[in-house]
């Protein structure tokens, strides 16, 4: 079977489409994408080929394949007709990712020189983040933050990524303090599991029932009595489908730090039910 047979019918379409898009995605124009995965699916041809299997203008395929072999993406061979030839597939990711590689480390290099030598005095701010995702990763930030101290509370398990385990994990290797509230017997098991070191205790304190309510606080995270986040579970219109809203924030100014700080660890261990709903979290 040829490499172009091997991309018929739907599903090849689909691949095409989607290595398509993707390819874009790293800075390839459309065209440039379309020649490259028609060549790739080919592995060599000429410049009417390549039209035929692109869908491209043959006067642009010339242009697309010039900027792809300087990219090192294609080889030109000077023939009549010329003749175009893909590079092998593991060579061209190896390429894109090598010259995104150097790009990120000019970057990281240059980022720093646009800052002011002389700070600015800023207001302690609370700042807002929406989406699963995003909850979750600023959970996981603040929790590679901590030095000395964590106070945690999460009632979904949507929220415990793996992402999150594996800052919780880190933060105990580290030596800090970990103490863990939560209604959930698997989100406990969990914690427990990937960070043996933390307390895990079940807490009620801010719900009456298991799975929570739309609206109600979805976690909570303090770490070193400086960084905080508060999130809630918000009602969507598609059934079942929830969606995370946090606010959060890393100075110790904020008036939310100190409002918290002194109620969040007696909080999370006062809550343990002991006449509250059982311990699978039914009423």
């Amino acid at each position: 079977m040829s490499n172009d047979e091997s991309a018929a019918g739907p599903d090849g379409d689909d691949i095409v489409a989607e290595t398509t898009s993707l390819l874009e995605t790293f800075g390839l124009t459309t065209y440039e994408a379309k020649c490259f995965v028609a060549l790739t699916r080919i592995g060599h041809g000429t410049a009417r080929e390549l039209a035929e299997v692109a869908d491209v203008p043959r006067p642009r395929v010339y242009d697309s394949v010039e900027s792809l072999q300087e990219r090192g993406l294609a080889d030109v061979q000077d023939s009549t007709p010329r003749q175009f030839r893909a590079p092998d597939p593991r060579d061209a990711v190896e390429t894109v990712r090598r010259e995104y590689g150097e790009r990120l480390d000019r970057l990281e290099g240059l980022l720093p020189r646009l800052r002011s030598p002389e700070s600015r005095d800023e207001r302690a701010g609370v700042w807002v983040v929406e989406g699963n995702d995003a909850v979750s990763d600023r959970l996981a930030g603040l929790a590679d933050d901590a030095t000395n101290e964590l106070l945690v509370v999460v009632a979904v398990e949507s929220l415990l990524t793996d992402e999150l385990r594996a800052s919780l994990s880190a933060a105990a290797d580290r030596g800090v303090a970990i103490t863990v509230g939560s209604p959930s017997r698997a989100i406990r098991e969990t914690v427990a599991e990937v960070a043996p070191e933390a307390t895990v205790v079940e807490t009620w304190t801010w719900w009456e029932d298991h799975p929570i309510r739309p609206g109600e606080i979805s976690s909570i995270l303090m770490a070193d009595g400086s960084q905080l986040l508060v999130s809630s579970d918000l009602e969507t219109d598609l059934p079942g489908v929830d969606r995370h809203s946090a606010v959060w924030t890393d100075d110790e100014r904020a008036p939310l730090i100190g409002l918290m700080q002194p109620l969040l660890a007696n909080a999370i261990r006062s809550g343990s039910a002991t006449d509250g709903p059982t311990a699978d979290g039914s009423a």
